[in-house]
C-alpha cells in the first residue's frame, strides 16, 4: 500500500496506520552459529534470520468509526493489536493517533493478587483513568454492579477464578472512557447475561461517536458492529473495505482452503462464546488426538435410538455427542452447524446454557445435547465441536464431522419455515 505519512490536522482521523510492519529476529542455533563462523559467514542472511509478523499495514480509523481485524490463529491479529496500542514498536511505517486511546487486550494486567477487587478497580481509576481519589472511591460501586461478583468485590484477587477477574477488568475498563477503544473478544467472558452487557456496552460506546477496533473470530459480532473489516493473513492486508463484503471474502477463503482452526467459521462463532484468540489446534476428525490441554476427543451424531447417522430427514431429532479430554478443570464446549461450504447455521455452547458434561474419569467429559426437529434444509453441512477451557473464554480445540441432509435440492435458505399457500 501507499505511504502517505502523517495526516493533515483538518482531517476527520482518530486512528491512523501506514505501511505499518512488525519484524522479529530469528536468532539461529549455536550449532548453525557455529559452522556458519567456521565456515567464514558471520552473519546470517536476512532470510534466514528475519520474520515479519506484520508487514505493510495501512488503514484510516475516522471518528464515530468502526474497523473489525479478522483472520486465521498465527495471522498476525494480536502483533498488529500491541502496534495500534503502542506497547509494540513497529519495524516499519508508523501509527497516529489523534485521539484519547484506551486498550483492552489483556484484561486485569497490573492487578495485584493480594488486594482486593474494590483496591484494584480504584487504584485503575486513579492510575489509567485520571481520577482523584474521591472520584474513584465514588464511582468503584458502579464497577462492583457491571462486575456482578457480589462478596468477592471486597476480597483478595488471589481468591478469584480466571472468569470474575475477566468481569473484573472489563467493568472497570468501561469506566476509563476512552475516545478509540482498541480491544479483542477477551471481552466476551461470563455467562450470555454478561455477555449482553458487555455487548451493549460497545453500542452505547459507538452511538456516543467512539472509535472501535475489534479483534474477533466471532464474525457475526464483527458484522453487527463493525463498518469495515481488515482482513489480515500472515501479517499482509487480504482484504479491506465494508465488512459483509470482506467476511463473505474470508468464508470463501477459508472454505477453499479445507479444514480450519478458526471457531467463527461455524455457527458456534454466533453464540459469542468462542473466544479464541489463539492456541487452537487444527481442525481434525474425530477420533484424532490434538495433545492440547483441552481437546474434543470423539463428535457423534445419533439417532433417537443411539445409532450413528450420516443422514436425516428435515424435521428429524437427533442427538450430538461429544467427549472432551481436559487435563485441569472441568472444560465446555460450543456445538455448531454449518453448511458443507461453512456459511454458519446454528451454535451453541454449554456455558451459555449452563449445561454440565457427565464425568468419564481421567479426565474425560461427555456432553450430550439434543436437537428435536432439527429443520434444516437439504444439502451436506458439517458438525463441529469446539473445546474452550473452564472459564469458557479460551478455544483450544476443533473436531468436525459431516452430514447430509435428504430433501428437495430445490428449496432455499439454511432452515425449513412453515409455510403455507393461500387460495
Amino acid at each position: 500500500m501507499r505511504n502517505d505519512g502523517p495526516v493533515g490536522p483538518a482531517a476527520n482521523v482518530a486512528l491512523r496506520a501506514w505501511e505499518l510492519g512488525k519484524r522479529y529476529e530469528l536468532a539461529p542455533s549455536r550449532a548453525r552459529r557455529l559452522v556458519r563462523l567456521l565456515r567464514g559467514a558471520g552473519r546470517e542472511h536476512a532470510s534466514e534470520s528475519t520474520f515479519w509478523a506484520v508487514k505493510d499495514v495501512s488503514f484510516i480509523l475516522a471518528h464515530g468509526g468502526s474497523l473489525g481485524l479478522i483472520g486465521r490463529n498465527g495471522s498476525g491479529k494480536s502483533t498488529l493489536l500491541r502496534l495500534l496500542a503502542r506497547t509494540a514498536h513497529p519495524s516499519a511505517g508508523g501509527v497516529e493517533v489523534r485521539a484519547r486511546l484506551g486498550c483492552l487486550l489483556d484484561l486485569g494486567v497490573g492487578f495485584h493478587d493480594e488486594e482486593s477487587g474494590r483496591a484494584n478497580a480504584e487504584a485503575a481509576l486513579v492510575l489509567l483513568g485520571g481520577f482523584t481519589r474521591r472520584e474513584a472511591s465514588r464511582r468503584v460501586a458502579e464497577i462492583r454492579a457491571f462486575a456482578e461478583i457480589g462478596e468477592y468485590f471486597d476480597l483478595p484477587l488471589k481468591t478469584y477464578s480466571t472468569g470474575m477477574r475477566l468481569r473484573l477488568g472489563f467493568a472497570t475498563a468501561t469506566l476509563l472512557e476512552p475516545e478509540v477503544l482498541v480491544t479483542d473478544e477477551v471481552l466476551a467472558v461470563g455467562d450470555e447475561a454478561f455477555q449482553r452487557k458487555c455487548s451493549r456496552y460497545f453500542d452505547r460506546f459507538l452511538s456516543a461517536g467512539g472509535s472501535l477496533v475489534l479483534c474477533s473470530h466471532d464474525l457475526s459480532q464483527i458484522d453487527r458492529l463493525c463498518e469495515r473489516t481488515l482482513w489480515l493473513d500472515r501479517g499482509i492486508v487480504a482484504g479491506l473495505g465494508a465488512s459483509k463484503d470482506v467476511i463473505r471474502e474470508y468464508r470463501r477463503s477459508i472454505a477453499g482452503g479445507g479444514a480450519s482452526d478458526e471457531a467463527e467459521t461455524t455457527g458456534a462463532a454466533a453464540s459469542g462464546d468462542a473466544a479464541a484468540r489463539s492456541g487452537a489446534g487444527s481442525t481434525h476428525a474425530s477420533g484424532e488426538l490434538a495433545g492440547l490441554p483441552y481437546e474434543v476427543t470423539a463428535l457423534r451424531l445419533l439417532d433417537e435410538r443411539g445409532a450413528p447417522i450420516e443422514t436425516l430427514e428435515t424435521g428429524q431429532t437427533v442427538v450430538v455427542e461429544a467427549e472432551v479430554l481436559a487435563h485441569a478443570g472441568v472444560p465446555h464446549v460450543v456445538i455448531g452447524i454449518t453448511r458443507d461450504d461453512l456459511t454458519p447455521v446454528y451454535g451453541v455452547s454449554s456455558d451459555m446454557d449452563g449445561a454440565t458434561p457427565a464425568s468419564l474419569g481421567g479426565g474425560r467429559h461427555l456432553f450430550r445435547l439434543t436437537f428435536p426437529a432439527l429443520p434444516l434444509t437439504a444439502g451436506r453441512h458439517r458438525l463441529r465441536a469446539h473445546a474452550l477451557d473452564e472459564t469458557a473464554t479460551r478455544l483450544y480445540d476443533t473436531v468436525e464431522i459431516y452430514f447430509t441432509v435428504a430433501g428437495d435440492a430445490r428449496e432455499r435458505g439454511l432452515l425449513r419455515v412453515a409455510t403455507e399457500w393461500l387460495e
